[in-house]
């Protein structure tokens, strides 16, 4: 088994704890320290430049502070508190918010399952809970499709269903109200069969509130007051029967609850203490399945999370317990756990380890058979811990949650927060696509983006639709088929865009190579022949061919130390170097009026005549010399063909231009064409 990154998309926000990435049909949610971030998928039958088609949107963490709103005089119930209640005042940030700076952070994001609006099936809400215990539901603005609004504020409401704002003058009493409006864990039903849709929360003072939303407005329906607070709640909704809730305690205790309808509430306990735990762990996850055996049984598979352990428990409709495991998966933290079919699972762990489960029925009622196996995986967990895994709606994308786990790297730091996506080979989208026998795309979006991104990668993956023979008719099959073919189309038109433009950008690369070297062994003949009237004929240089000799001897230099040579042509240089390295020599022997160095616009550094920028590769910004007459002694230094600028081979006159083409005689040094006139040229 193997999951394979396609691409990855990082962030600046945070990651401050595990599970924090959920997917709801083609929707990703990922739940950061100031921010959610949303990933819908806008799928579109032709991409040309490869990228993945999700779009982005934030919801900034709400800074509402719902134990503000308790009336207490703070200074005076300090004051007559204990030592030890005073020792909590400090340590609690939520007991007196308003008074002080408060760091306000993201607990968990929830997105609600499809069906919320009768009017727009496919839209969904956020949930959000903060540390401030701030409970918020967002919805996507109509107009602008990257904006979320808050939709109902549920703090606001449970304040208003506990509190009648009456001054509080014991600390006793206002630890009571802090912990009864702090709202820890928060839950949707896991399908929507009836409306008003309904949700549940947790608070700090071990409340369980059912409530139902209305329109603009969620009404209480029902409140539990169990010993303990709750940490994570699931909502287990199962059409015609009683629905179930699955609470996990602060203790560590698995609470259970059925219940039917408002006024209908039947509480029972599952609770499990294993022999090996000194003190039993907090449930940080859980997952739960409804299964119907073909002799007409129903129960539900719970799987819980504590720390590094996996509690997995059968238990019958009206709670009896029919069998249990627990398995250990001998890594630091467990950190995601997402289904794949029934009774098989994907979890990672904080430190990069993936683990393929299988929970079967085991001879023994009283037991369960867990067998486990290591996914194998080329995701860069070297930098990168796991903090949560996600499938999409056909379990043929998975998102897997990375945050670097090597503080040093400062680049990686710039954006931390990396969700890879990543196809899993048991789970194959192209065969999904084929085997769609209701021959609609519209539920299969996230498969066909599968396809397509690892086609843009692999074209070879793509060979059992470009292969594929259609007949055609006016009926849905074959719109599919082109629907298919349009898949595989784009694909590989991203696949050869990028090829082809790589291809080209290394023709250009030795081009351009080329015209350097052209340019080079042109300088390098008038260098020498310059040399030569120097040491042969013993004739003085004119100032001006002095000049153009540095300058020709620095360009040279250049070329032979900084020149970027393209693979297949690196092997000109390496025969030519030494000549050029000959000639360089001879021409170091030839003293030449020194000059001031250029100095850098930005740094004051200087730029060496040998280089073309300061040494921190500042922008260089010159002046263009527009109108300077030049008196030569030799034909005109423009080529009418390519309209370079050239330098005679009698009198050099100055270097105007910082690439200037250099001439051998009489003939233009690129295009090899001869000069015509002679006398003076205005540049």
């Amino acid at each position: 088994m193997e999951i394979q990154e396609l691409t990855a998309f990082q962030h600046s926000e945070e990651i401050i704890q595990p599970f924090t990435i959920s997917c709801v049909e083609d929707t990703v949610v990922v739940c950061t320290k100031d921010h959610t971030l949303v990933l819908r998928l806008k799928y579109k039958h032709i991409v040309e430049d490869g990228a993945i088609c999700y779009e982005l949107s934030r919801i900034k963490c709400s800074t509402a502070r719902p134990t503000g709103a308790l009336i207490a005089h703070e200074a005076t119930l300090y004051h007559a508190s204990s030592m030890e209640q005073r020792r909590r005042i400090m340590l609690d940030q939520t007991i007196f918010p308003n008074i002080a700076k408060v760091y306000i952070c993201n607990v968990q994001s929830w997105i609600s399952p499809p069906g919320v609006f009768e009017d727009n099936p496919r839209e969904h809400l956020i949930a959000n809970v903060t540390n401030m215990g701030q409970l918020t539901i967002y919805r996507l603005e109509e107009q602008c499709q990257s904006s979320w609004n808050t939709y109902v504020d549920v703090s606001d409401t449970w304040q208003s269903h506990i509190y009648d704002r009456h001054p509080i003058e014991a600390y006793d009493e206002l630890q009571i109200m802090v912990d009864e409006m702090t709202i820890t864990c928060f839950a949707w039903e896991t399908t929507i069969h009836q409306h008003p849709v309904r949700f549940a929360f947790g608070t700090k003072s071990g409340k369980i509130v059912f409530c139902n939303l209305k329109p603009n407005v969620p009404k209480i329906e029902h409140v539990h007051q169990e010993e303990e607070a709750s940490r994570v709640i699931k909502y287990i909704s199962v059409p015609g029967q009683h629905h179930f809730l699955l609470v996990g305690l602060e203790s560590g205790r698995l609470g259970v609850y059925r219940f039917g309808g408002a006024n209908q509430l039947g509480a029972f306990f599952v609770q499990y203490i294993a022999t090996y735990f000194e003190e039993d762990l907090c449930i940080s996850a859980i997952e739960c399945e409804v299964e119907r055996k073909a002799n007409g049984t129903e129960q539900l598979l719970i799987i819980a999370v504590k720390a590094t352990y996996l509690l997995m428990i059968e238990i019958d409709f009206d709670g009896t317990l029919r069998s249990s495991a627990t398995l250990s998966m001998e890594n630091f933290m467990i950190t995601g756990l997402q289904q794949v079919c029934p009774r098989r699972y994907i979890a990672c762990t904080l430190p990069g380890k993936m683990f393929h489960l299988q929970v079967d029925e085991a001879s023994s009622r009283s037991c369960l058979q867990i067998a486990q196996q290591e996914v194998a995986t080329d995701l860069n967990v070297g930098s990168y811990a796991l903090y949560g895994v996600a499938a999409s709606r056909t379990r043929t994308g998975w998102f897997i949650l990375g945050y670097p786990s090597r503080r040093f790297d400062h680049l990686t730091l710039r954006s931390p927060t990396c969700i890879f996506f990543c196809r899993f080979n048991q789970r194959d989208a192209l065969e999904m696509l084929l085997a769609n026998s209701t021959y609609r795309l519209e539920s299969y979006h996230d498969a066909a983006e599968m396809v397509r991104f690892h086609g843009n990668k692999q074209p070879k993956t793509l060979a059992p639709l470009e292969d594929a023979q259609l007949e055609l008719s006016l009926d849905e099959q074959s719109i599919y088929q082109l629907k298919l073919q349009l898949i595989q189309l784009s694909a590989r038109i991203s696949y050869n865009t990028k090829r082809n433009q790589a291809f080209t950008l290394g023709l250009y690369a030795q081009h351009r190579f080329i015209c350097a070297l052209i340019e080079g062994i042109n300088a390098a003949r008038i260098v020498r022949w310059l040399v030569e009237k120097y040491t042969q004929r013993k004739a003085a240089l004119h100032p001006m061919q002095q000049e153009a000799l540095r300058c020709l001897r620095n360009f040279i230099r250049t070329l032979t130390a900084e020149a970027q040579c393209p693979g297949e042509c690196e092997y000109l240089l390496t025969k030519l170097k030494p000549t050029l390295l000959e000639v360089l020599e001879a021409a170091d022997q030839i003293e030449t009026p020194a000059i001031a160095d250029e100095v850098c616009s930005f740094c004051d550094a200087p730029i060496y005549a040998y280089r073309e920028q300061c040494p921190d590769s500042h922008a260089v910004f010159r002046c263009v010399l527009t109108k300077i007459q030049i008196t030569l002694e030799c034909e005109e230094i423009t080529c009418e063909i390519c309209q370079r600028y050239s330098i005679g081979p009698t009198v050099l006159g100055t270097v105007l231009e910082q690439s200037m083409a250099i001439v051998d005689y009489r003939k233009c040094c690129i295009c090899d064409a001869p000069f015509k006139g002679s006398g003076s040229k205005s540049v």
